[in-house]
């Protein structure tokens, strides 16, 4: 367990501070490397809007985040442990547009010399990924990288028209 990471749809923060729900991946980190999971994280936006920062009381009868600044600072829990294999199980599921565009960039650090599971119905996410396995039915149905499944014109392929013709409908 030491050597995974995982972030969850339904992650949870604790009653008590930030810098408490930082610490349950990694209770020894200092301030420093809990600064730069924050930085890496993309979650600077969240902690600079309190005034008590990283002390700010989250949870019962302190201040609420939203679903995606929660999994934000989940994300950042899992920069803190620094493990090597991070699953991350629908864990953008509640981003809205702003909070999509920083779990982005925190999932691009993240990611970095480690090895990452996401499991995503959200395709963009997986657009950059080594590799991609497409699940129909629960049955294993076709893999490999984004370019080649859009080729293949599987599985994939529709699922991302799909994805892409939901975009435009709701932009218009």
């Amino acid at each position: 367990m030491r050597k995974i990471s995982f972030v969850f749809q339904d992650s949870k923060l604790i009653r008590g501070s930030i810098i408490d729900n930082l610490r349950i991946s990694k209770p020894e980190a200092d301030i420093n490397e809990i600064n730069n999971a924050i930085t890496n994280a993309q979650c600077s936006d969240i902690i600079a809007k309190f005034p008590e920062g990283l002390n700010t009381i989250i949870g019962s009868e302190g201040v609420y985040l939203s679903g995606g600044e929660t999994q934000r600072l989940c994300v950042a829990r899992a920069f803190l442990k620094d493990s090597p294999i991070i699953i991350l199980d629908e864990a953008t599921a509640y981003s809205d547009p702003d909070n999509e565009s920083k779990m982005q960039k925190a999932l691009t650090n993240l990611s970095a010399n480690k090895t990452l599971i996401m499991i995503a119905h959200r395709l963009s996410y997986v657009k950059n990924a080594d590799v991609i396995a497409v699940l129909n039915e629960g049955k294993l149905v076709e893999t490999g990288k984004f370019d080649e499944l859009i080729n293949h014109n599987g599985v994939f392929a529709s699922m991302w028209r799909d994805y892409q013709n939901s975009l435009s409908w709701k932009i218009k």
